[in-house]
């Protein structure tokens, strides 16, 4: 299980917007997208190291404009090998990249 949390200088619904982006960037299948709690999730496939990932993203409201806050959960397995981190990296700077802004942390 990976958790990559970072601040953007934007309002959540500018974050939010963009969410598909980062859901395109790694792949994710099955979207599903909950505005009200500010919740999205979807799964990867397998890959040669792995069964894939859940991976569920929040966006909320921080000090200075919102945060995004991904997880990503095993579907199978221990060790994801670093398969997380690199999702949620790529999720984070997809995102990013879409809402045109760049993360304050």
């Amino acid at each position: 299980m990976t958790t990559l949390q970072q601040t953007y200088p934007v309002p959540p619904e500018v974050l939010w917007n963009a969410l598909p982006a980062g859901v395109a960037a790694i792949g994710g299948r099955q979207p599903v997208y909950d505005s009200s709690r500010g919740f999205a999730t979807c799964r990867t496939g397998m890959s040669l190291l792995s069964w894939g990932q859940h991976v569920n993203v929040t966006v909320s409201h921080a000090d200075g404009g919102s945060a995004l806050t991904i997880m990503t959960v095993l579907k199978l397995g221990v060790w994801d090998w670093g398969e997380g981190k690199r999702l949620a990296t790529r999720f984070a700077a997809a995102v990013a990249y879409a809402a045109r802004t760049a993360a304050l942390n």
